[in-house]
């Protein structure tokens, strides 16, 4: 007996709902078509589309895969700072007395991250998810195989980017991994206690 008087409550409620929002449709039968938020992407040009996010994440990816000065260059801010607690535990070999400090910059210019991954071989590389907003770009990625023995790593990497002359360039990177296992497959530590 109450059910048409709830009923005519909740349409006239979400009439209003539909008519507050901007974006949102008066048909009452498009339920969900309220406002999109802020970072949906490809609401405008100041925003990646998922194109672009690909892009920035497979020029993350050949930096690391193929590095070269040229890419880097290409890639990256001039001001561009790297974080890595886990590229900073492979420094130190994973001593706690070490030259780099855990929670500092690992590369706090594009000129020293070119000179530390410019010296380094090509590390095997391949993303596994790809997310992002309207300004950063987010990769789970896996390191296996040749050149990354016996263990595979796995990570995340979350890279903040900026609009420069109508292209994506990465301008911060905070970036996570397994580096115990990392460790093993350097040789640098050797797991005791290990039972099959």
């Amino acid at each position: 007996m109450h059910f048409p008087t709830v009923l005519a409550g909740l349409t006239l409620c979400y009439a209003g709902f539909a008519r507050a929002a901007p974006e949102a449709s008066s048909d009452l039968h498009a339920l969900g078509s309220v406002k999109r938020p802020s970072w949906y992407p490809g609401r405008s040009t100041a925003c990646l589309s998922d194109k672009e996010a690909q892009a920035v994440a497979t020029n993350f990816k050949n930096l690391i895969a193929n590095y070269s000065n040229e890419l880097a260059n290409a890639s990256l801010t001039t001001d561009f700072v790297d974080y890595s607690d886990s590229v900073i535990e492979l420094i130190n070999n994973g001593c706690s007395n070490s030259p780099v400090a855990l929670g500092t910059a690992t590369f706090a210019s594009r000129a020293s991250f070119e000179a530390g991954q410019g010296a380094q071989p090509a590390i095997p590389f391949q993303q596994l998810n790809i997310w992002h907003n309207c300004n950063t770009v987010t990769i789970r990625w896996l390191s296996s195989g040749p050149g990354q023995e016996p263990q595979q790593v796995t990570g995340i990497i979350v890279l903040e980017t900026v609009r420069k002359s109508g292209k994506w360039l990465i301008k911060t990177v905070y970036s996570e991994f397994n580096s115990g296992a990392w460790l093993v497959n350097l040789g640098i530590f050797k797991p005791t206690n290990c039972t099959l």
